[in-house]
């Protein structure tokens, strides 16, 4: 049986699209792991995010007399092995009663001051735990910062393409999104400040359909000017726009993983954090609430980046080296249950960084490691930074570290193969250590490997003379197919 996640998020004109999009990124990486999916949510969510309904993910519409928890129970049937929350009004009582049936519980947070009787708690937007001090379980894990932000699987595929359109060229579009109901009505201030700076470029508002204000907004369109409701490809719309206005919500770091410059728009207390983190690492600038002189500040930030190539460009690179969009990988990696090694020790994944960079060049120069390899050459260490930045930037290949007990140990290569009917298939390789051999962490790290994926092939190539690789592949289930090849089939 494939396992099983549910969510539970709310949209509406009210708040907003940010809780169910970063929850639908989240959802679609496991769906692509071999997940079960399903979504709980209120009336008026599809209307405001109609592209869940499209998903495919099983979908649950909370009636108005059905309690949250009693129709989650049912959805998961036997249990689940995951519980998402994104939503304002739950907190630990309301967690605590879907632990009859969750066998893991994770939250989605913007530093709001509730307690959660969760395991996992997310916070893209925070610095650091400290805020969730005494709120959470003391064996809750409290991921913060933009490592951890929550993007859909589209804006990675784009991420090469609009990086490489960062080269300080003029302005000629400028993307106005100021929350996908905008219900203060600031797309308005925004617009009137552009007509008096930049009346020649194209700009594009985006909104729901269900804005308040959306026919005021139809209103002003013209030849320079369009509205653009419910988009799907706002991918697209951001590679191709030179400047960005905006909300500091879900779609904020959306737009630096693309190094979209961007001007941001604080409209709710919560969206303080992301303002704060863009600003203080150079992602954004802020132009403030909209108080009595925010057509000021605004005309002065949109006309200095108009005029400062140097400023955008400096910003799309600080942007993309912060927000790598590959939250997603690392908070599946957080979920996956552990698995100890020979002498008891616990053995995580976790996603392979730039500063891992020297540490395994040491582990990949060991020369009885190296004889096995397809290159057996040790790589200069020129050669082994391009090997690195092409790895982590490589959207079919997991570059994965192996701990023991936090200290690096090894290293773990998932590389994405062409489906076989349909199932998934990965190239798996895994490198210890010698001063950690015969511990079992290469079958430990193994295991956690095809756990990322219970459902998929995996396929090892093992040189004739690697006995000991071929034993612990074959003590972790692998089989021999030929040609040198191991390979794990699902169940």
């Amino acid at each position: 049986m494939r396992q099983l996640a549910l969510f539970r998020c709310d949209a509406s004109a009210s708040i907003g699209a940010g809780h169910v999009s970063r929850c639908f990124a989240l959802a679609e990486a496991l769906a692509d792991a071999g997940w079960r999916i399903g979504f709980t949510v209120g009336a008026d969510t599809l209307a405001i995010v109609p592209a869940l309904a499209k998903s495919g993910f099983a979908l649950r519409v909370l009636g108005a007399d059905e309690q949250d928890v009693t129709v989650l129970r049912t959805q998961a049937a036997t249990g689940a092995d995951l519980l998402v929350i994104d939503h304002y009004d739950k907190d630990a009582g309301f967690e605590a009663a879907c632990r009859s049936f969750a066998h893991k519980i994770l939250v989605l947070d913007d530093a709001t001051g509730r307690k959660h009787d969760c395991d996992i708690l997310v916070d893209a937007g925070a610095a650091d735990a400290e805020c969730y001090a005494g709120l959470v379980p003391p064996h809750a894990r409290v991921l913060t910062g933009p490592e951890y932000a929550l993007l859909r699987a589209s804006f990675i595929q784009h991420r090469e393409a609009a990086l490489a359109r960062r080269d300080g060229r003029p302005v000629k579009e400028i993307l106005v999104s100021c929350g996908a109901t905008d219900p203060a009505n600031v797309t308005s201030v925004v617009l009137d400040v552009l007509d008096d700076i930049v009346p020649d470029a194209l700009v594009t508002v985006v909104l729901s359909s269900k804005a308040a204000n959306v026919d005021a907004i139809s209103a002003r369109s013209r030849s320079n000017v369009r509205l653009l409701l419910d988009v799907e490809n706002m991918a697209d719309l951001m590679t191709n726009a030179d400047l960005a206005i905006g909300a500091p919500g879900a779609t904020a770091y959306e737009r630096a993983v693309l190094g979209l410059p961007t001007i941001l728009i604080t409209l709710a207390d919560n969206q303080r954090g992301v303002a704060q983190l863009m600003a203080e690492s150079g992602a954004a600038v802020v132009a403030g609430t909209l108080d009595g002189g925010f057509v000021v500040r605004m005309r002065k930030l949109v006309g200095s980046l108009l005029a400062d190539y140097g400023s955008r460009v400096h910003m799309a690179k600080v942007a993309a080296m912060h927000f790598d969009g590959r939250g997603p990988l690392r908070i599946m990696l957080e979920i996956l249950d552990g698995v100890s090694a020979k002498d008891g020790a616990p053995i995580r994944l976790r996603l392979a960084e730039a500063e891992d960079e020297i540490p395994l060049l040491r582990l990949q120069s060991q020369p009885c490691m190296r004889r096995h390899f397809r290159n057996p050459a040790v790589p200069s260490a020129s050669e082994h930074h391009r090997w690195m930045v092409r790895s982590i930037a490589d959207p079919g290949r997991l570059l994965l570290v192996v701990e023991a007990k936090d200290k690096l140990v090894g290293i773990l290569r998932l590389d994405r193969l062409p489906d076989q009917d349909g199932t998934p298939r990965y190239e798996i390789a895994v490198a210890v250590d010698s001063i950690y051999a015969n511990r079992g962490i290469g079958g430990a790290a193994l295991a956690l490997g095809r756990r990322l994926n219970p459902q998929a092939i995996f396929e090892a190539e093992i040189a004739p003379k690697n006995v000991a690789s071929q034993r612990a592949f074959a003590s972790a289930g692998f089989k021999p197919a030929g040609n040198n090849l191991y390979r794990y089939g699902p169940p």
